[in-house]
């Protein structure tokens, strides 16, 4: 290959040496100074392929300049801004496309593609001619989709609130995307497809969406779906009214409560409403499955809550302790706390108090007990050590 000084070679750095790198082409060797590189010396740069100008021709060896060659890039770059070029497809790459232009690379994000979400591979192959036009110089970013039609010009007079047709193009584990009639994709976030924050849709499913958020500009489209659905607690008071009785099923347990499945809709059993036992929750009562009585205590349509209770559905244990002993009856517990002012012994599904002046021995909770009941009025038990 006849070079004279001034053409641009393409070379593999094959060795760092001092003062620059060294590469081959047809058997001659190439140095490129590091002063003339704008390269880092550094091991990972053997093995990168680089081009650059020839600044000295030797018998048997070339001497390099890359900064010349990227000085004449700046300059073709100057004179291509906004400009329609063709570029050659080199590689196709998960975020984009290697191209080539005259000679210089360069790269198309997937984003400037096209205006919607697609499979490169689809579309383009290795050696495809593409008309491209740059949109950052510095980092030689070129874009396909600048020189389209742009289909976000045709959602301007869209607004939030207005219901949209869609059909759902693809599916992620943090929601679904939705293609509109002109190509335009929207993001629909997995708690907004419908009410239980669980997807029930696939791919081609056409359906109509209410827009959240839309701005043109910076091509983002947010919808939802289950702003359009019937709200789980308006159902329900379609069939239940306040103090009505249900059966549901137990479905999870959260900090605060569970979550029963009433006739498929998800409603709230606080923790305050699951016994007359102070501190005993959801998850010290049930399992996950299984079913109970509830009583409804109260239906939010519009703030989408039905709170139920358990407890409301059994006797008062208080009552019931009540109907069968009398004051002066022997009973045995178990200490379950003690307190500056006595202890409280646990009866089963009540409690009892033994102040201090009613009791002498030594007790740790988990210590056996018997008293004589002293005082039995609705929840206030009191006993005295026998």
């Amino acid at each position: 290959m006849e070079l004279k000084v001034g053409d641009t070679i393409e070379f593999k750095i094959d060795e760092l040496v001092k003062g620059g790198f060294v590469g081959y082409i047809d058997g001659r060797e190439v140095f490129l100074p590091k002063s003339l590189s704008g390269l880092k010396w550094d091991k990972e740069m053997v093995g990168k392929v680089v081009k650059a100008k020839v600044k000295e021709l030797k018998e048997n060896s070339i001497v390099a300049d890359r900064k010349a060659y990227l000085r004449e890039v700046e300059k073709w770059l100057d004179t291509i801004q906004g400009q329609k070029v063709i570029g050659v497809v080199k590689a196709i790459k998960p975020k984009g496309m290697v191209i080539d232009i005259d000679g210089v690379s360069g790269f198309v994000p997937k984003e400037e593609i096209f205006y919607r979400n697609i499979r490169i591979e689809d579309y383009f192959e290795v050696g495809d001619e593409v008309e491209v036009v740059l949109v950052d110089k510095e980092r030689r970013i070129f874009s396909i989709k600048r020189l389209l039609p742009n289909p976000w010009e045709d959602l301007r007079h869209i607004k939030p609130g207005d219901i949209l047709e869609v059909a759902v193009s693809h599916i992620t584990d943090s929601g679904l995307f939705v293609e509109l009639e002109n190509g335009i994709e929207g993001f629909m976030h997995i708690s907004e497809v419908n009410w239980d924050g669980e997807n029930d849709l696939n791919i081609g499913d056409r359906i109509d969406v209410e827009v959240l958020e839309i701005n043109p500009d910076q091509e983002r489209l947010k919808v939802s779906r289950k702003r359009l659905l019937e709200k789980p607690a308006q159902k329900f008071s379609k069939k239940y009214k306040e103090g009505d009785i249900v059966e549901g099923t137990i479905v999870k347990f959260i900090s605060v409560g569970a979550f029963v499945d009433v006739d498929g809709i998800s409603v709230l059993l606080p923790n305050r409403f699951v016994s007359y036992k102070k501190g005993e929750t959801a998850e010290d009562l049930f399992q996950i499955g299984e079913k109970a009585q509830f009583k409804v205590i109260s239906i939010e349509p519009d703030a989408n809550k039905v709170v139920i209770s358990r407890k409301d559905v059994i006797e008062d244990p208080y009552t019931r302790f009540e109907r069968e002993h009398r004051v002066g009856d022997q009973v045995e517990g178990v200490v379950r706390q003690i307190a500056d002012f006595g202890i409280f012994v646990d009866l089963g599904e009540v409690e009892a108090l033994v102040r201090n002046s009613d009791y002498q021995g030594i007790y740790q909770p988990g210590d056996n007990f018997t008293g004589e009941i002293i005082e039995l009025r609705g929840n206030r038990i009191k006993l005295r050590e026998l």
